[in-house]
Parts: C-alpha cells; sequence; structure tokens
C-alpha cells in the first residue's frame, strides 16, 4: 500500500477524512480585520481564531507526515481522532505493551494538532493498563523540541516529526522506568497521607482545614473509592495508589462521552500529571542514594 493509500485509509478509519479553511474576519461596520477564522470545511464550524501569519497543517498533510516519520522508526500509525468537534486532532502509532507488576500497558506514541491555534504540533506518551482500562497521557512539549515551520515542506516535516517521535520513545522509556519504581514502593501511612495532601491542594484547590462543599465532598469519596479498588487490584504500592487516581479520572470524574479528551488535554489530564509528580518527588526524596565518604 503505497503512503497515499495509507494515509486516506488512516483518515476514513479515524473520522479525520476533512479539511479547514482559514477565512478573514470582519468586523461590525464590515471592514475587514486582521484576524482570521479556521472553519471545518463540511460543517461549516468555526473551530479557532488566529492571525494573518498563520498556516493550518490540514488532516491528511499530519497523516502523511506521521504514517513517513512512523516508518522511518520502525512502528506504525493505526489510531486517531479528534476533540471537541476538531479543535484538536491526534494520530497514534503502537508501542510493544510492557507488564509493570501485574498489570500490562498498552503504549502509543500520540501527534496532536490543534486547528484552533492554542498550541502547535506536540507528541506524548499514552498508555492504557489493560487491567481498569485507566489512560494515562504524557504530553512532551518542552523547549528541546524541534518546532513545526510555517509552510515547511514535507520533508522537513517527516525529518522534525522523526526527531520527536525519538525522543518521545526514549521518553516513554523513561516513563515505564518511573513506573516500576512506583510498583516497588510500598504504600505507608506517611507516604500516603503526604502524597494525598499534596494531591489535594494542587488537584483540588484544598488545604487540610477547608470546609468542604457537597460536590468536593462528592469528589473525594470518589477519588477514596477509586484508590481503594486499585490497591486492592494493583497491590499496596504506590504504583496501586497513582492508578487510583487515574481510575478516579478515567472512570468517575470524567464527562460522558469525553473520556480521551478529559485525560489526554482536559482536566483529569491536569489531575493526573499532578499525582504522577507528587509520587515520582515522594520516592526520588525517599529513596535517594546515601553515599558515605570512607
Amino acid at each position: 500500500m503505497t503512503t497515499f493509500e495509507q494515509t486516506f485509509e488512516l483518515l476514513d478509519r479515524t473520522g479525520l477524512n476533512w479539511t479547514v479553511n482559514k477565512l478573514p474576519l470582519y468586523g461590525p461596520d464590515g471592514q475587514k480585520t486582521n484576524s482570521y477564522g479556521i472553519f471545518r470545511n463540511e460543517t461549516n464550524q468555526h473551530l479557532g481564531t488566529v492571525g494573518p501569519r498563520y498556516v493550518p497543517m490540514q488532516n491528511h498533510e499530519l497523516a502523511e507526515t506521521i504514517i513517513d516519520a512512523c516508518e522511518g522508526v520502525g512502528i506504525q500509525a493505526t489510531k486517531g481522532g479528534f476533540f471537541d468537534g476538531g479543535r484538536k486532532v491526534y494520530f497514534q502509532a503502537a508501542l510493544p505493551d510492557v507488564v509493570i507488576d501485574r498489570s500490562p500497558l498498552k503504549r502509543f506514541i500520540t501527534g496532536i494538532n490543534s486547528h484552533d491555534g492554542s498550541t502547535s504540533i506536540g507528541f506524548g506518551s499514552t498508555n492504557i493498563n489493560t487491567v481498569c482500562i485507566n489512560t494515562f497521557h504524557m504530553a512532551y512539549r518542552d523547549g528541546a523540541m524541534t518546532k513545526y515551520r510555517h509552510g515547511a515542506s514535507a520533508l522537513e516535516r517527516i525529518k522534525t516529526a522523526m526527531m520527536q517521535i525519538k525522543a518521545t520513545m526514549a521518553s516513554d522509556q523513561l516513563l515505564m522506568d518511573k513506573f516500576s519504581r512506583m510498583a516497588d514502593a510500598k504504600l505507608t501511612e506517611e507516604a500516603t497521607q503526604a502524597i494525598l495532601t499534596t494531591i489535594f491542594k494542587k488537584g483540588f484547590g484544598l488545604e487540610p482545614k477547608d470546609e468542604l462543599s457537597t460536590r468536593r465532598k462528592n469528589q473525594l469519596i470518589g477519588l477514596n473509592n477509586s484508590m481503594e479498588k486499585e490497591i486492592v487490584d494493583q497491590g499496596a504500592t504506590l504504583w496501586g495508589l497513582f492508578n487510583g487516581v487515574t481510575r478516579y479520572t478515567n472512570h468517575v470524574a470524567a464527562p460522558a462521552g469525553q473520556k480521551e479528551e478529559y485525560v489526554m488535554d482536559g482536566a483529569g489530564y491536569d489531575l493526573n500529571l499532578v499525582a504522577f509528580d507528587t509520587v515520582m518527588e515522594w520516592i526520588e526524596k525517599h529513596t535517594a542514594k546515601q553515599y558515605v565518604l570512607a
């Protein structure tokens, strides 16, 4: 199958076989402004407002770029979708499955593009714990990543994507190592109290003595139930506690029909990341090697 055929087969399968138009916007007086709207062609839905220099990347361009770049690093783009009516689109390529303690994980490299002008093209790793069907997405958008140049040629885009995918694959391997460290860390009362206090503060904006609204009480009950379930299933470790948070975001807090968007680009992503960072900070602080001079 040629790249052209692969591209449109992937677009059809993922519901991304559509384009966007960049059209000038006008003020109340009928005068043309310096802003442009990005509109989904077949629905005329307004996806975002951009400046005159913004060059939209069409879904077929992104698909072709990712297909060729993935082939260059030995993986294959097979999945995709979109959020919020098409404001953001993504494609995914599978990595080999791994097992963390008793949990098989399915892993994907995910490339996300925005049609609303909010972000440049970025890559991240997405894994699914098949025991509890929890999705955890880690975006890699640090300053070291080469950005796509407006109007870049197809060859430039492929080279840039290959660099980003290789960097993301390396980061994903480090992520698996960190998951393994979580699974090796026993869950103690001290760790639980310290980690949950930080998650409540950073993830929910709560201090220990805050008076809780009914909504907050229900959120914390849902989080507690999720953690209890995962600690039983995954083990009394920090891996179990972390999976309790991802169970909450995936199966309790995610709005109906919007799970992928919520955990990959919304409030669920933010809470999962708070939990991940908090658990890893605890591990780094309490498992640091002690060196004694002879």
